[in-house]
């Protein structure tokens, strides 16, 4: 896989970094004609961002460290670095700073640094001597140098601002106002990947799919004297969208002789020795067998012994999705979701550049996975640099709503603004772009209630008190906003999480041992903290949600990004915990899941039209809720996995890529689509 494209100041020759399966790579270079392919990398690293110097001569890049979802080989003396554009000896420049980049000099390299509580612009000599600090901010977390050197770009409030850079060693402060130097703000409703072309005249950015360009000299004048025009950031740009073949498929199958766990009604909708007859994604006909006419020819999957329960839906998911800016051919993490059962997960806070190509990717059949849906970032009221979105109006909420959406968000993580009003804006801007509004009141009782009495959607992790008695009850059923407690991380004592890594052996755990590295494996659960059974919160907060759900609050599972796989598993055993019988745990982690996040027409209970998402179990979770992990085969929109290998049975014959550590050991990689079932444009 290639990534990180420079070109040489002749545009003759492209540098990138060209990476194995298993994250390592080298840098190398090439002819923009294909010729003179060049590793100026003698040894695989975790390399990104190369850039050239103006005389073509030199490239300086980042090397970071490795672990988690790739590879921790050649990790040490993380920087920035620089190698002769040839090849050769590769020198630290710096230890700290990102985003390497030359102005009009090749004797010296820019870089963003964070320190002293301030995302700064440096420079040094090539040797990382001679530092100066060119500008600096406390919300800053980008600059982009013009190439003639004589202006710079930084991001704060996801937009593009640009001010002079002065030829001395002065430190500007960059901020959007309360400079004595001029500052435009470039972009609209926001900039991702901010860069300058032709000697720095055009500045260019990125928002969701559009590529915008503004002409420098539309910013500032170019003599003194008062402006002859104000100032416009464009409203339109290119698009770089393209449509993708969605990973559908179009032949049929049969599952017979289970017991299914529908999910329709409170009882669980159980059907005995039952066949469920799957054309395409979507399931034709479900029912006891007698009444279930299966076409001749069709494959058919003697299923007898085995219990089958929708895909469960994770409401508040988080990452991994990949490293950097990259989608991973082999995401361990995700693919261990989907061994364990998860089909449908949404992610209330994730960085955009990773979680929406992992999810439009694993759309497409590009990546395994579970089918993902997400907010982006936050809409974050605290003065973080990297996620505050500053709102001071309700055309700012909007601004950052659509932002967003641009970028591929099905909803809105409506986090931690201050004020009320602040909070009511997003709301509002949300129904107007018809997205969703998800919250969260950081454990603070007044904010979940006022969050409520707001109409968000859901209310994310658990109301933090030990009982909620009938005035809460009665408030809450009667809105329309949904709950979802994330019962591994609840607040109020030792979570879910630290409860069953203590009460389980989970590196034993066959399934976990095939899709996680053995180490992190081991290091997550060996060792185990336990505290007096009377002290975890976790089940003490799955009672009260109970409470709700019983009077028809939609409850969902929010495995939070912790354990892969298993941490989903871990919120249904604490609700049962906590007193739900495990239909009513099930039920949280399948349908009601789905209906507080409005996907309940297509998943979250086993009905004809319905998204074909099902997990085949070898035990059955209505009489022990512990045998929910016992999974055998997962079912992803029509396809069917094995859930051990995580290859395709029956419906294709595509197999599951290696791991990190399988590529090491020169295990195959991912064979793409295939199999008899073809694929619609979506």
């Amino acid at each position: 896989m290639e990534a990180y494209p420079a070109w040489s100041p002749d545009s003759r020759r492209v540098a990138f970094v060209r990476w194995t399966d298993t994250g390592l790579g080298e840098v190398r270079t090439v002819g923009t004609d294909g010729s003179g392919a060049v590793s100026v990398t003698k040894t695989a690293g975790h390399y990104a961002r190369p850039a050239f110097s103006p005389d073509g001569r030199t490239i300086v890049f980042e090397k970071q460290q490795g672990g988690g979802l790739v590879s921790p080989r050649n990790s040490s003396e993380p920087g920035l670095y620089k190698v002769a554009a040839s090849g050769g000896e590769v020198t630290r420049v710096l230890r700290d700073g990102g985003h390497p980049q030359f102005g009009s000099s090749s004797d010296r390299v820019f870089a963003f640094v964070y320190e002293g509580g301030k995302g700064k612009l440096v420079s040094t000599d090539l040797n990382g001597e001679a530092k100066r600090v060119h500008a600096e901010g406390e919300l800053v977390n980008d600059y982009a140098v013009s190439p003639d050197g004589k202006f710079f770009a930084f991001r704060q409030n996801y937009q593009a601002f640009v001010m002079p850079m002065l030829p001395g060693t002065q430190t500007l402060a960059a901020q959007p106002s309360g400079t004595p130097f001029p500052v435009t703000k470039a972009s609209g409703d926001g900039a991702d990947w901010i860069h300058w072309s032709n000697s720095g005249s055009k500045l260019h950015w990125s928002m969701g799919p559009t590529l915008y360009t503004a002409d420098r000299a539309s910013m500032f004048a170019n003599a003194p004297g008062p402006r002859t025009a104000k100032y416009t950031p464009p409203a339109s740009g290119v698009s770089l969208s393209m449509p993708v073949t969605l990973d559908k498929p179009k032949g049929a199958v049969a599952i017979t002789g289970a017991r299914i766990v529908t999910m329709n009604g409170a009882d669980g909708g159980v059907i005995e020795d039952g066949t469920i007859l799957i054309e395409g994604d979507r399931i034709k006909a479900i029912g006891p067998r007698a009444s279930v006419s299966v076409p001749s020819g069709v494959p058919t999957v003697d299923a007898s012994g085995k219990t089958i329960i929708p895909g469960l839906v994770d409401a508040h998911a988080h990452g991994p999705y990949g490293v950097d800016e990259m989608t991973l051919q082999a995401n361990w993490s995700e693919m261990t979701n989907l061994a364990l059962g998860v089909t449908t997960r949404h992610d209330p806070s994730s960085r955009s550049a990773l979680v929406f190509p992992q999810l439009e990717m694993q759309r497409a059949g590009l990546v395994l996975g579970p089918r993902s849906f997400s907010t982006g970032e936050v809409v974050y009221g605290a003065k973080s640099p990297d996620v505050y979105a500053e709102i001071n109006s309700y055309e700012d909420a909007l601004s950052h709503v659509r932002r967003l959406k641009a970028q591929g968000a099905f909803s809105i993580k409506n986090y931690n603004q201050p004020r009320r009003e602040q909070r009511q804006q997003v709301m509002r801007a949300a129904i107007a772009e018809n997205m969703r509004s998800v919250a969260e009141g950081g454990s603070l009782f007044g904010f979940d209630m006022s969050l409520i009495a707001d109409g968000n959607t859901t209310i994310e992790h658990n109301i933090p008190v030990d009982v909620m008695y009938q005035d809460v009850q009665q408030y809450f059923s009667r809105s329309k906003v949904g709950y979802t407690p994330t019962l591994v991380v609840t607040y109020g004592g030792p979570a879910g999480d630290p409860y069953w890594r203590s009460h389980t052996e989970i590196w034993k755990h066959p399934l976990l041992q095939k899709h996680e590295p053995a180490s992190a494996l081991a290091a997550a659960g060996a060792r185990r903290e336990i505290a007096p059974e009377e002290d975890y919160a976790d089940d003490d907060n799955a009672r009260e949600a109970a409470k709700l759900a019983r009077l028809g609050v939609p409850v969902s599972i929010g495995a939070h990004g912790q354990e892969a796989g298993i941490a989903a598993h871990w919120e249904l055993w604490s609700f049962v915990r906590g007193g739900m019988t495990p239909v009513e745990a099930l039920r949280a982690g399948t349908i009601e899941s789905a209906r507080s996040l409005g996907f309940d027409a297509d998943v979250g209970s086993l009905a004809p039209g319905k998204l074909a998402d099902l997990v085949v179990l070898d035990a059955d979770p209505t009489k022990d809720i512990r045998n929910s992990d016992k999974v055998s085969k997962v079912m992803l929109g029509g396809r069917l996995y094995d859930a051990a290998t995580l290859n395709e049975e029956v419906t294709g014959n595509r197999k599951r890529p290696a791991y990190w550590w399988e590529a090491e050991g020169g295990a195959a990689g991912f064979t793409g689509p295939s199999g008899g079932l073809g694929a619609d444009v979506d």
